[in-house]
């Protein structure tokens, strides 16, 4: 008698289970179907190691090597592609919010959150020098992008907050390579009632909150991170906001930094939060 109700218990278990596990897959179904189809391949990815679980900046450098930085420590990291490895840290800098890189030449430039620019001089080799750009834009703007428009020997500064008198854009600044002055004006104006952005349902000033911004090597678009969302949008040389892409969740946990090679292969890094950091090369169709 015990035997035949331990196998009625454990039938009953066995089918709850079961009833379980039909649900739980139906449910995912469900799901899969309103999810759209994502409009991007991911063709590459490579896990960084826990010292850059924070990564907030990258730059590609040529030969399979991406620098990147990270946003406590100032130290650059040159990470091989081919190896999977840090191969070289350079020490730039204290403890600081620094969010993006850019390299011209033999020298980097990185953003710190506050507006400041580190330009860091032959910071390949031994001897580099590091000299700090103070400016009028604060931590309340809190800038994490910056990109170099070698056409215009300048870089672009992305506010992400809060511009500074004016809610309905956000300003995108031009520091000269030439007289390393940021200009008062910004360059372009990110318009947050732009028809792309219109049906977003969120505060004004949080419509579009760039965490990254890249130039297209061959025609010069725009490449915007957004860092409200998991999100890619692509803006002319004019900066007129044309296409967004949704990123997914699960490949892209937090989106923090933008690079192209020179011949326009596209890679994106993703902070860890919990798991391991990564950079993954994104082929748009």
């Amino acid at each position: 008698m015990m035997n035949r109700v331990a196998g009625l218990i454990v039938v009953g278990i066995l089918s709850l289970a079961g009833l379980m596990i039909f649900v739980y897959n139906k449910i995912n179904e469900e799901k899969n179907l309103d999810r759209p189809a994502s409009d991007y391949a991911i063709i590459g990815k490579w896990e960084l190691p826990l010292e850059l679980e924070e990564v907030s900046g990258i730059e590609w450098l040529g030969d399979s090597k991406i620098a990147c930085v990270q946003d406590e420590d100032g130290v650059i990291y040159v990470f091989n592609l081919k190896t999977s490895k840090v191969e070289q840290r350079i020490n730039f800098a204290g403890h600081g919010d620094y969010e993006d890189i850019r390299v011209v030449g033999k020298t980097a430039y990185i953003l710190r959150s506050d507006g400041n620019i580190f330009e860091v001089s032959n910071f390949l080799f031994e001897r580099f020098h590091t000299r700090i750009h103070n400016n009028f834009l604060t931590k309340k703007q809190n800038l994490e992008s910056l990109a170099w428009d070698k056409v215009n020997n300048r870089l672009l500064l992305a506010v992400k907050d809060r511009e500074l008198n004016d809610d309905t854009f956000k300003g995108i600044y031009q520091f000269s390579l030439s007289d390393k002055q940021l200009a008062t004006k910004p360059a372009y104006r990110l318009d947050m009632e732009d028809t792309l952005l219109k049906n977003i349902d969120s505060k004004l000033i949080k419509r579009l909150q760039p965490s990254a911004l890249g130039i297209h090597p061959s025609n010069g678009n725009f490449y915007i991170l957004d860092g409200r969302a998991p999100q890619l949008i692509i803006a002319d040389n004019k900066l007129k906001l044309e296409k967004a892409y949704t990123l997914q969740e699960g490949d892209f946990e937090q989106a923090e930094g933008i690079t192209f090679s020179e011949d326009g292969r596209l890679f994106i890094s993703n902070e860890g939060n919990g798991d391991k950091a990564n950079i993954l090369e994104v082929e748009f169709k």
